[in-house]
């Protein structure tokens, strides 16, 4: 189901950072959109630039971090070379109006999850899971995979994405661990909540999901680094 497997894996992702109307829900809207650092995304020269445009003009609120496009109506995570890839396989038409070919092929790719792309629920954690509300929940997540490594958790979306390496990033469902964590406590009352939380999150990233994807295929050393003792 991966696209050219070969052109994703030479994405370098490094620690670019790019905000897309990147605003409060309910709040006014940002309309810039700002590219830190430098993003190989494999494309060819006549291509990238207009997947860029298509990008900067996607016309709802959304933000890229580290090769992955998060999206908030509906809350989804995009693997953003999985986009690039299909965008080139569009050929000349995503060329001349790559505004429509980027916001098509959101909408295409986010409508069903598969490898690469992943669904949240805004509604992930109403009140607390053992005493941790949405934010310590997360964080607890993050002692656990993220180590040295790049993360970015959005709270709001229910996300944590870890880039152990400058090629790939993984994408991990809160929403998904709230759920597994409260079947292991029902199993083990007695267990401690961080013990608990880092067995259920490892066992998680082991399945590969659902609840859990990369932006491109991980290696054995991908899942290492994640997996290794925190």
């Amino acid at each position: 189901m991966w696209i050219a497997v070969a052109v994703l894996a030479a994405v370098v992702v490094g620690g670019v950072v790019w905000w897309l109307r990147r605003d409060a829900v309910g709040g006014g809207a940002d309309d810039t959109f700002e590219i830190h650092g430098d993003m190989d995304l494999g494309l060819p020269a006549e291509t990238e630039p207009a997947f860029m445009e298509g990008l900067r003009a996607y016309p709802q609120r959304a933000h890229v971090w580290c090769g992955v496009l998060a999206t908030y109506e509906p809350p989804r995570l995009i693997s953003l070379p999985l986009l690039a890839d299909a965008f080139m396989a569009r050929g000349d038409g995503a060329l001349h109006d790559p505004q429509s070919a980027v916001a098509t092929l959101v909408s295409q790719l986010s409508a069903v999850e598969r490898p690469g792309v992943l669904h949240l629920r805004a509604d992930w954690l109403e009140g607390e899971a053992d005493g941790m509300d949405r934010q310590a929940f997360a964080e607890a997540v993050g002692k656990i995979v993220v180590g040295a490594c790049s993360s970015c958790t959005d709270v709001a979306l229910g996300s944590l994405m870890v880039a152990p390496r400058d090629s790939n990033t993984m994408m991990l469902d809160l929403a998904r661990l709230v759920e597994l964590y409260g079947e292991a406590r029902e199993k083990q009352p007695e267990a401690g909540a961080q013990e608990l939380l880092r067995e259920v999150t490892q066992r998680l990233i082991e399945a590969g999901g659902p609840g859990l994807t990369w932006t491109t295929p991980p290696t054995q050393d991908d899942l290492n680094i994640v997996l290794q003792p925190r």
